[in-house]
């Protein structure tokens, strides 16, 4: 088994990486033109990182709430919402692939790159279904299925992507209806590319 990579180390860079943030705007782009969010809407950001996909969502949700199971990263974070006067971005420290759940209820739960750094799916996708209020949507972006070559450091690495029947069948088998799985953006490294898709599903 893998080990969980240290996402503390490497939180003060993480937004230098301009191929990363380009990929977060249009994993959020996506998310909005597939899904009609609504300032009624509290939303949850698993895996949310330094925020890239949590800051572009919030503007158009009542709150939005960034959970991620390091605290450097939830730091830079913090920091961005005080800068920018998010008031309805809050942040939590909490590990579910630990098992660990945010506090409240949501309309819409997204996770952006954040599933292929978890061993066990299916029993995360029922600790999403148990957040959610009746209605309300997943959205979750990941890569398709790769030989292992995306990442160059292999530790935290559970899953080479997953393939689009794979994602709806695990959506489906976890209770969720309206599955739809669709490519929406590429990330090219050197000369190869590599394919994003995203997954929604709704709770009814």
């Amino acid at each position: 088994m893998t080990e969980h990579r240290d996402f503390n180390a490497v939180a003060m860079q993480w937004d230098e990486e301009p191929r990363r943030v380009k990929l977060a705007g249009e994993i959020a782009s996506a998310i909005q033109a597939h899904i009609h969010l609504s300032p009624e809407w509290d939303a949850l950001d698993i895996g949310c990182g330094t925020g890239l996909v949590t800051l572009q969502l919030a503007p158009s949700l009542r709150s939005m709430t960034g959970a991620d199971s390091s605290p450097g990263m939830l730091e830079r974070l913090t920091a961005k919402i005080q800068q920018s006067g998010s008031a309805n971005v809050h942040t939590e420290l909490c590990d579910l692939a630990g098992g660990e759940l945010p506090s409240g209820k949501y309309h819409l739960i997204t996770s952006a790159m954040t599933m292929h750094h978890i061993d066990k799916i299916e029993p995360l996708l029922q600790s999403l279904k148990s957040m959610l209020h009746t209605g309300g949507w997943v959205a979750l972006a990941d890569l398709e299925s790769e030989d292992g070559s995306f990442h160059d450091d292999p530790t935290g690495i559970f899953h080479n992507g997953f393939s689009a029947d794979e994602l709806f069948g695990m959506l489906e088998r976890a209770g969720f209806s309206s599955v739809t799985v669709s490519p929406v953006t590429k990330v090219m490294r050197g000369e190869r590319s590599y394919p994003v898709l995203l997954a929604r599903a709704q709770l009814r």
